[in-house]
């Protein structure tokens, strides 16, 4: 999937919004813009969003001598969520069918992504999301397939949003699960430090995508994360990066998201903040 004229803006709203935060200090805030249209005027559209937001964000980081500036948002966004972990459990032990719960309390946690112009009240999308129907909703075939899998891989999005994903593989209780989280820091992306924070390795084995973008690049994912992509029975693709960067690789995948752009409703035929379960296996008859 590829970017469109409409990314640029997107990406430059992203860069102003995170001016706010802090972590761009105020001397450098205006020179990194200039450099940033300057990368933008001279971009590649020939390229999914999540190789543009890895380019973008490595230049974000070399201006600010800072190799993970979103690291304490993090830990802060893990911590919250952790203190939280035993009412979305109860949540889920409480509801008629905890699959369905636990999958739709996952795809709640997507909201929590600072490399959206979307940023949706955790809570508040948790209630939201229990009660709505989904725009897309592959659910009960997911469960059918990881029932019958011999392998799942779980590819992990953001910081805070995993320790729903951690409630989500203990619903599951599969005995060979792989989750996946980014190489090395960007954005608020998971890594292996939050992996660890969240207890996800009690529940699956840790491994990394081997890259430092805001979603799967198969072109510069590590060899390792291939081998274990292509064998597994099963792909749980957590996020809209992940999905821009696997949505056109053939493999039985469930795309778990909260839609937060406008081209990607539109590739999916769905609304911006719709909730969705796609599978997609082009091999399918269908």
């Amino acid at each position: 999937m590829n970017i469109y004229p409409d990314c640029i803006p997107c990406s430059i709203n992203n860069y102003l919004r995170l001016t706010k935060t802090g972590i761009i200090p105020d001397d450098l805030k205006e020179p990194v813009l200039r450099k940033l249209l300057k990368f933008f005027s001279e971009v590649d559209y020939d390229q999914s969003p999540p190789a543009l937001g890895q380019r973008m964000h490595r230049l974000l980081r070399e201006f600010s001598k800072n190799p993970d500036p979103y690291r304490e948002i993090k830990i802060k966004y893990n911590r919250m969520m952790m203190e939280k972990y035993d009412d979305f459990q109860k949540i889920v032990d409480d509801s008629s069918d905890p699959f369905n719960t636990a999958v739709r309390l996952a795809i709640a946690g997507n909201v929590i992504d600072f490399g959206s112009h979307h940023q949706l009240d955790v809570m508040d999308t948790i209630n939201r999301v229990l009660q709505t129907e989904l725009a897309v909703d592959d659910s009960d075939q997911l469960k059918r397939d990881i029932q019958s899998a011999a392998t799942v891989l779980y590819i992990g999005d953001n910081a805070g949003e995993i320790v729903l994903d951690r409630l989500l593989l203990e619903t599951m209780n599969h005995s060979n699960v792989y989750f996946a989280v980014r190489g090395a820091p960007v954005i608020n992306d998971a890594t292996e430090e939050d992996a660890s924070m969240a207890g996800l390795d009690r529940y699956a084995e840790i491994i990394t995508t081997g890259d430092d973008a805001p979603g799967v690049l198969w072109e510069t994912s590590s060899a390792k994360f291939k081998k274990i992509y292509d064998v597994a029975d099963v792909i749980i693709s957590k996020g809209q990066g992940n999905l821009e960067g696997l949505i056109d690789i053939c493999r039985n995948t469930y795309f778990l998201l909260t839609v937060k752009c406008n081209l990607v409703s539109k590739h999916l035929g769905v609304n911006e903040k719709d909730f969705v379960i796609l599978r997609r296996n082009c091999t399918d008859s269908e």
